[in-house]
């Protein structure tokens, strides 16, 4: 009996030494787990400040809220409580205008009663005439409407005389433009190289800007191109001292044909002029055509610039067209009603 129970207790204990072993939780990896959670609860918190704060920078203080949160964090959000604000303006507190309504008004005030005290004879005495009167205009961009007429007519009168002057007699052109102030482009041919030399020589000499392009390899030896801007000279600003009544435009258009017709000059299309309106006055411009000469157009020109006509020169083109010399005008005069 001995020996069996000294068995059995021998079979307890080998199951006793089975048994699996204790699992020991380790004091660091607790204390970091707490860590994690704690920092994990205060990045929620942050993130929760964070977007409360946005939402009343945004939408302002909720009703519920009012006169509840601090002035200061209210500022260093941007955002406004209408309480607080209705109690710091009727305080007399700084507004976001950048002062007081109490400023604001005695500032107005005192505004309305300096100009009252302001007499007429300080206003006037402030006003210096010389500063609109006498500002000089030494360009064409400057000059006033009526200035800018009478330079046109300077300007193409004298480019014309001199090309009926200062061209050879073996020298045609092709192309012949001018327009307002003094831009010029001429296109021909010369039947000599010294004939085109002569020419080219003259219109360089009362030129500015001057220039003749490359030819190209197929042009005459004896080609002539050249633009640039004419030296206009004595041009009087006065020559159109008046704007045309709208009475008049009809009467003035008819004296410009019928000194045309005087130089053998037929004029079309001064019928229908095309109008712009510039405020205080209207701008005609008319297109017309004519195929005369260069002789008697350039008499025409001539006649007309020395008129009492107060229509200007815009920009006039010369064209060969078959065995005729086409002329484009555009003629222009200032219009103001009665």
């Amino acid at each position: 009996m001995i020996h069996l129970n000294l068995i059995d207790a021998a079979e307890r204990l080998i199951e006793v030494e089975n048994v699996a072993p204790v699992n020991v939780t380790s004091v660091k990896e607790l204390q970091s787990k707490s860590r994690k959670k704690v920092l994990t609860v205060l990045v929620a918190a942050l993130f929760v400040f964070v977007a409360f704060s946005c939402f009343l920078s945004v939408a302002g203080v909720p009703q519920p809220l009012q006169g509840l949160l601090p002035p200061p964090y209210l500022e260093l959000i941007g955002a406004e409580d209408p309480t607080r604000s209705a109690l710091a303006i009727g305080a007399g507190q700084r507004t976001s205008a950048g002062g007081s309504l109490e400023a604001e008004a005695a500032a107005a005030a005192a505004m309305i009663r300096q100009r009252e005290n302001v007499t007429v004879k300080q206003v006037v005495g402030e006003i210096n005439p010389q500063a609109l009167f006498n500002n000089k205009r030494t360009d064409y961009n400057s000059y006033l409407p009526l200035e800018k007429l009478s330079y046109q007519r300077a300007s193409v009168g004298q480019f014309l005389a001199f090309l009926n002057t200062a061209t050879p007699d073996d020298v045609g052109f092709s192309d012949c433009i001018f327009q307002a102030p003094n831009y010029y482009y001429v296109r021909g041919v010369a039947a000599t190289p010294n004939s085109q030399k002569a020419f080219l020589d003259r219109i360089r000499a009362v030129s500015s800007d001057f220039r003749t392009p490359p030819l190209p390899e197929n042009a005459p030896a004896t080609d002539i191109t050249a633009f640039g801007m004419y030296n206009v000279a004595n041009v009087n600003l006065g020559a159109v001292s008046s704007f045309v009544p709208v009475s008049e435009v009809n009467g003035e258009i008819k004296s410009m044909k019928a000194l045309a017709v005087a130089q053998k000059v037929q004029l079309s299309g001064l019928e229908k002029p095309l109008v712009e309106e510039f405020g205080v006055y209207k701008r005609y411009t008319i297109k017309a055509t004519t195929t005369a000469d260069f002789a008697e157009l350039n008499a025409f020109i001539a006649a007309f610039v020395a008129s009492p006509s107060r229509i200007g020169v815009r920009n006039i083109e010369m064209k060969l067209a078959k065995k005729d010399m086409f002329t484009t005008i555009l003629f222009e005069m200032f219009v103001i009603k009665q």
